[in-house]
């Protein structure tokens, strides 16, 4: 017999079995597509120019779809295989030799993998065009945004899904080769035993979700957060897959055990059925749970993002015209008098165009970068290779006192503090070889602590102070970092529009031209437009993986409910014969239906809970400080996403009812 003869064994195989055939290529396809335009986004231009986090961001939310594609994939092989081995036990009574049987299988899953690569490839190059094509014409973004695929892309695709495929033909192998010709006729109507939970793989699942709890919980700055985040993500995924394959069955044991509430005939059924059922259950679970997880984050951190992009931009730009000089190897003097012509230079050109200056602010002040050690300042070297430095910030009392509208006197040695960490109560604290005496201060006005790094704050007499602090580090620590004071001025203009545009034009090219890489200036509103399109193209990027993982969501659910309808067609109509009646049947199956569902649903809801501490402070990156505005977002997305999930139980659990029927 020549391969031709099992190709097209293989094929008629595939057509007579389309009922089993059909859910699984549908399911293969769509998470294949998935992957696929998860790993395009990586390259894409448009994903590149919002942050340099998001392509790393992405890199791992493939590597986690590609992990779910693998397990999803087998698992439904597994259900599909099942329901063959009768037919493969027919062919060796009919005279078929196992080699023969192998070929078939080789082919079947060659032709299966080839096709749902292909059209997975096909799938993802179109749904992910229409989708960019028609959140843009939602969105009315001011640019348009295009999808983009590479040929890396579906390089990795091919690659990946090849092995996955491989795995499930050697899987198939296993189970057919292992099995005697008896227990191949039997098929899917052989016995079933009862899955055993195993404690240590219980305790595990515990052990890694508390690890991923324990870590968001933790975390008290952005920086960290963004450094341990994809590592209390893949411990809560671990965890979240034992603890349905091991935790699941301890509990639904410990209800069998419970006399009480499994000798009811509703309860008898459900439970008894969960049991059996959950082992192929759990993987199905847990990828729902995972993708759960996956819109809610996505989807409300983006909304927060959109929604708090003014707060942002006011963080950002505290005032409409915001101006840093810095006083790189200039003296005291030279500072002061760069100091004096920058205010005329912003008041003579807001006269030029008929404008007044209003609500001006102006901050003189010193940088240093060290850490404290007990009550002593210790300056950073140069070379410092270690943790984060104390960020701290020297100015005159003067120029405090104007910032926050206040009336503080300093007596000799004396100086105020204010430290991120909370309240400064040592009573003293040595700066520049000098022990001061110290009163607490508040944050200058206006000012957000984002949390991303620890801060201080020193306030002493005057400039001549902050100079000799520096003289004493020039002469002490000649390889610390001790760059020359700076200043800042914020301010605000009253006049046209037109005028306010041109004034922010003229101060451009002044800060370019006459203080040449020693300034930095921002008008906020010629950021507004650009900052908005950030915002806008973050919350596309949500809407679009939203989009993406809730279909990927729907296609397992619908899977999971088609497979199991098959499964459990036979057990009740046993029960029938025996005399359970319909309604008992079908009241004790929606029981079950609804812990099956809901589970992933409450379970998400959970992750997502204790996941926010460490998402609010990736969020403080982004300058969002409004903690009500992400709870607000973090709820609307949760009970937006569980009203969709609720229609997609209700529609699948129609089509398992009359599968069952």
């Amino acid at each position: 017999m020549t391969n031709r003869f099992f190709s097209s064994l293989a094929i008629r195989n595939i057509r007579s079995n389309s009922q089993l055939y059909i859910p699984y290529g549908i399911s293969a396809v769509a998470v294949i597509a998935m992957f696929y335009m998860m790993m395009s986004l990586i390259g894409n231009d448009f994903v590149q120019g919002r942050s340099s986090t998001l392509p790393s961001l992405f890199a791992f939310g493939a590597l986690v779809i590609g992990v779910f594609s693998a397990i999803f994939i087998l698992y439904t092989n597994s259900f599909l295989i099942k329901r063959r081995l009768k037919e493969f036990g027919l062919y060796g009574v009919l005279g078929l030799e196992r080699k023969h049987i192998i070929k078939i299988l080789f082919f079947e899953t060659l032709f299966t993998g080839a096709a749902s690569i292909v059209l997975g490839l096909l799938a993802g190059q179109i749904f992910g065009r229409l989708v960019f094509m028609l959140l843009n014409y939602l969105m009315r973004l001011p640019g348009e945004i295009t999808y983009t695929s590479s040929l890396s892309a579906a390089a990795a695709v091919l690659a990946l899904f090849t092995i996955i495929f491989a795995a499930a033909f050697l899987y198939n192998l296993l189970r057919f080769t292992i099995a005697k010709p008896v227990r191949l006729l039997k098929g899917g109507n052989e016995g079933e035993k009862e899955p055993k939970g195993s404690l240590l793989l219980f305790l595990l699942g515990l052990g890694l979700v508390g690890g991923g709890y324990w870590i968001s919980l933790t975390i008290d700055n952005a920086l960290d957060a963004l450094v341990w985040f994809f590592g209390a993500v893949l411990l809560v995924i671990a965890g979240t897959y034992l603890l349905f394959m091991s935790g699941s069955i301890f509990v639904l044991k410990a209800l069998k055990n419970n006399d009480r509430i499994y000798y009811r005939p509703g309860a008898f059924i459900s439970i008894s059925g969960m049991i059996y059922r959950m082992k192929q259950n759990a993987a199905g679970l847990a990828n729902i749970t995972v993708l759960a997880c996956m819109v809610i984050i996505a989807v409300a951190t983006t909304v927060a993002l959109y929604a708090g992009a003014e707060e942002t931009l006011n963080n950002r730009f505290p005032a409409e015209n915001n101006w840093t000089v810095y006083g790189e190897e200039m003296s005291l003097e030279e500072v002061q008098a760069l100091y004096e012509q920058a205010l005329t230079e912003l008041e003579t050109e807001a006269a030029a165009l008929d404008l007044e200056v209003v609500n001006l602010q102006s901050l003189r002040y010193q940088m240093l970068f060290g850490s404290l050690n007990g009550t002593a300042f210790e300056i950073m070297d140069s070379g410092f290779t270690g943790s984060l430095p104390l960020f701290t910030q020297i100015m005159p009392l003067e120029d405090y006192n104007r910032m926050n509208g206040t009336s503080h006197t300093l007596a000799e040695g004396e100086m105020l503090v204010n430290h991120s960490a909370g309240p400064y109560e040592k009573g003293e604290l040595e700066v520049g070889g000098k022990v001061y005496s110290t009163q607490p201060a508040d944050s200058l006005e206006g000012e957000v602590d984002q949390g991303i790094t620890e801060t201080m704050t020193l306030v002493v007499a005057d400039l001549a102070e902050i100079d000799a602090i520096m003289s004493h580090y020039r002469e002490n620590s000649p390889g610390a970092i001790t760059d020359t004071l700076s200043f800042m001025l914020m301010w605000d203009t009253e006049g046209e529009e037109a005028q306010e545009t041109a004034y922010v034009q003229r101060m451009e090219q002044v800060a370019r031209y006459n203080y040449e890489n020693i300034s930095n200036y921002e008008g906020r509103e010629r950021y507004r437009a650009e900052w908005y399109s950030t915002n806008g193209g973050f919350l596309f990027l949500g809407v679009f993986l939203g989009l993406l993982f809730t279909i990927g969501a729907m296609l397992i659910t619908y899977f999971k409910q088609v497979s199991e309808g098959f499964d459990d067609r036979r057990k009740f109509q046993i029960m029938q014969k025996v005399g359970l009646d319909k309604d008992m049947i079908k009241d004790s199956t929606r029981h079950q239906l609804v812990w099956m569902f809901f589970l992933p649903l409450v379970t998400a809801s959970v992750h997502v809970l204790f996941a926010y501490p460490i998402v609010r402070q990736l969020l403080l990156m982004f300058g969002i400080t409004n903690e009500a505005l992400w709870l607000w977002s973090l709820a609307g997305v949760i009970v937006a996403f569980a009203l969709l999930y609720y229609l997609i139980y209700r529609i699948t659990s129609r089509v398992y009812y009359r599968i069952v029927q």
